[in-house]
């Protein structure tokens, strides 16, 4: 009876092995929310990356809107920042990103943000409000 269970168990071990060895490999991370009434210089909250896949970090905002011309096309760019101590590292702006995902390569192990750069060319302070439903990070 004991070697019959043994030989189950790793067989079903083996079986459970295959099948999730299988499974496409997907982002270490991902989030989905949405802005609401964001000036320039507004900041997403961090996440954390741990590098421990390939995978790119991604954002995509959709249905970009301004308060002030709600339904009208809308341009945003933004920035990903490093969170570290003392002045947080840039990699890099995107723009018009309310047009397609955007993508920033695979980051180093540590925990990221988003900042809103420019809405419809625009980085003035409280120029232009942005909503945007959903908007999508991977990581």
């Amino acid at each position: 009876m004991r070697v019959s269970r043994v030989s189950g168990a790793l067989v079903a071990g083996a079986l459970a092995t295959v099948a999730f060895g299988t499974v496409p490999a997907h982002a270490e991370g991902s989030k989905t929310t949405y802005i609401s009434y964001w000036a320039t210089g507004a900041e997403s909250s961090r996440w954390h990356d741990g590098d421990n896949d390939n995978t790119s970090t991604t954002v995509r905002f959709q249905n970009c809107t301004t308060a002030s011309s709600p339904g009208t096309r809308t341009s945003a760019a933004v920035s990903v920042w490093k969170d570290v101590f003392g002045p947080d590292e840039n990699k890099g702006s995107k723009g018009d990103i309310c047009s397609a995902t955007k993508s920033w390569g695979v980051l180093a192990e540590g925990d990221y943000y988003f900042s809103l750069d420019e809405i419809n060319g625009t980085s003035g302070p409280g120029t232009f409000h942005l909503d945007a439903k959903p908007v999508t990070m991977t990581w």
